[in-house]
């Protein structure tokens, strides 16, 4: 009875990997060891919302049923096969699927075998971008050119290295000179064209369920609309099913004119620019420790949500530890349609409160469709964010008002995003004194 067993299993292993349909209707019938509500169902349907899971039938789980291993070690092996067009989110997700599916991926035999074919250990990719901004401080509109270079290698046991340079030239690069930056090290900090070393770090399993990263990175922690400046230091993620925690922590790597509370004398303190040294500067050479931790839970394929706690704290500022709150959703209303926001508060007394809500088509412009667009109001107080991602037509935290972009793929590898901001500086006095109250950001990419 038990060798009959092996004969089995073994002809139901071959029947995945000629027939989908055909191996799905007979899992339903011997299987169930997969429930709804695992983590890895999630993830997969993560991946298949992305785009990166193609080919699997109708693309979905059938409602609440279980699946078995074997059909989800199909559907990973599907998505090693895409794993190009992943996002770095999705690239994790990928190998931690990898890793707690490898039995049965290893069963799989020939497919296993033609995705590892298809790997590289280095890869590289990246984007060429020609932008044009216009914030609401002035009239002038920005040019810039910008190359983006991303360099991924596979250490080993579910590790990865990645790297990131970046090299802007324009009207407004002048004179910008990131730290550690190329500029620096070789004094072209006044020239046009500036260069630096944006990402650079380490990323992989420290044990089952969870995952690190060490090094320079950008912290994803609530889809960076609080805590998005980049971070050198160490990041943890959890995952427990539904439910992710991550936390991280280290020295922001960002110009403090580029945080939200140093930014512009109008827009924060009364009048006064962030006091990092008790003397009125601002110098860009100010250590700012940072370090955040949050919970995010999906409820629904429809419904997730996220609560964080976010912590910025600057050598003998006079008003000490700035402590934000932050809460964030995202609810499914209909095909293709969502409905996105956050709420952060600060623990200062000036701008400590930040929101956006907005609706969005067709998700992210990193993703496969033709073309999406967002409508939406925003509150972005200068003491309730550190550096959001959020901020592309409104410029900068210390606005209010509307923005919406619209974006469109005029070919896989080629792009055009634009936003547009109309509304105001939340200062009165600094938005009487800059009547231009409207602001865009237009940006065509060539993705290699």
């Amino acid at each position: 009875m038990k060798n009959k067993r092996k004969v089995i299993l073994s002809t139901l292993s071959a029947l995945i990997i000629t027939t989908s349909a055909a191996y799905a209707a007979s899992a339903d019938q011997l299987y169930s060891d997969v429930p709804a509500d695992n983590w890895a169902v999630a993830a997969v349907t993560k991946l298949t919302n992305d785009g990166i899971i193609t080919g699997y039938g109708d693309g979905t789980f059938r409602g609440d049923r279980a699946v078995t291993r074997y059909e989800m070690a199909q559907m990973i092996a599907s998505a090693r096969t895409h794993s190009e067009k992943a996002s770095e989110e999705d690239k994790a997700l990928i190998q931690r699927l990898s890793n707690e599916f490898s039995d049965e991926l290893t069963s799989l035999g020939i497919r296993m075998s033609n995705v590892e074919k298809k790997t590289d250990n280095v890869k590289i990719s990246g984007v060429f971008a020609n932008k044009a901004m216009k914030g609401i401080s002035d009239s002038h509109t920005w040019w810039e050119k910008e190359i983006f270079l991303n360099v991924d290698a596979d250490v080993g046991d579910g590790w990865g290295f990645h790297s990131g340079l970046d090299w802007k030239w324009g009207t407004n690069t002048k004179g910008w000179n990131g730290e550690e930056s190329f500029s620096d090290l070789y004094s072209t900090s006044n020239k046009d064209v500036n260069a630096m070393i944006y990402r650079m770090y380490a990323q992989g399993p420290i044990g089952k369920n969870i995952n690190a990263t060490i090094g320079l990175f950008t912290p994803d922690l609530q889809d960076g609309v609080v805590g998005n400046a980049r971070t050198k230091g160490v990041a943890v993620d959890y995952n427990m099913g539904k439910t992710t925690l991550k936390a991280y922590t280290g020295k922001v790597y960002e110009k403090n004119a580029d945080l939200s509370s140093p930014w512009s004398a109008g827009f924060i303190r009364h009048g006064n620019r962030y006091d990092f040294y008790n003397d009125g500067s601002t110098r860009d050479d100010a250590t700012l420790r940072v370090y955040g931790f949050s919970a995010e839970h999906t409820f629904t394929p429809k419904t997730s949500a996220g609560l964080g706690y976010y912590s910025l704290k600057s050598p003998n500022a006079y008003d000490g530890r700035l402590g934000i709150i932050a809460l964030n959703a995202r609810q499914n209303l209909a095909k293709n349609l969502d409905l996105t926001g956050f709420y952060s508060h600060g623990n200062q007394d000036y701008q400590n409160k930040a929101y956006d809500l907005k609706l969005v088509y067709n998700g992210s412009p990193w993703g496969d469709k033709r073309w999406g667009s967002s409508i939406g109001y925003r509150y972005l107080g200068s003491d309730a964010l550190i550096m959001s991602s959020i901020v592309n037509g409104s410029e900068k935290p210390g606005s209010k008002g509307m923005e919406a972009s619209i974006w469109y793929h005029f070919t896989k590898n080629i792009q055009l995003q634009n936003y547009f901001f109309f509304g105001k500086a939340i200062n009165s006095e600094y938005a009487a004194e800059n009547p231009h109250h409207t602001a865009f950001f237009s940006n065509l990419i060539f993705a290699f």
